[in-house]
């Protein structure tokens, strides 16, 4: 066996590992929460500023957990106002929901009229 043949070989797969690992880290969503949540038949957009706890405008207590909605490698953990979680993955998301954005805020977003 040619020793060149494998110095070559095993540069290239290294090569390749490194540039692979490159991209996907390169892919990963940033820390930070969508300017617009592109759901249909209407989108979500954000109102007002962030927050450091999940809050909604009008609710005194916690909000409850709702699972995650995610969009490309973006995910985000969604809060609702409690009794409104919806029972089923594919069920319908309430009028306002908070995401955590991952960066130690909370954004409240409302759905649009469309």
């Amino acid at each position: 066996m040619n020793v060149r043949a494998v110095g070559c070989g095993a540069l290239a797969a290294a090569v390749f590992i490194g540039v692979g690992i490159f991209g996907i880290l390169r892919a990963g969503a940033p820390a930070e929460c969508p300017a617009r949540l592109p759901y249909e038949p209407a989108a979500f957009e954000p109102v007002g500023e962030a927050t450091t706890e999940p809050a909604l405008e009008g609710i005194a207590g916690p909000l409850d957990p709702a699972g995650s909605t995610s969009f490309g490698l973006a995910r985000w953990e969604v809060f609702v106002e409690p009794g409104f979680a919806p029972a089923a993955s594919g069920a319908r998301l309430p009028q306002r929901i908070v995401l955590d954005c991952g960066d130690g805020t909370f954004q409240a977003y409302q759905r649009g009229i469309e």
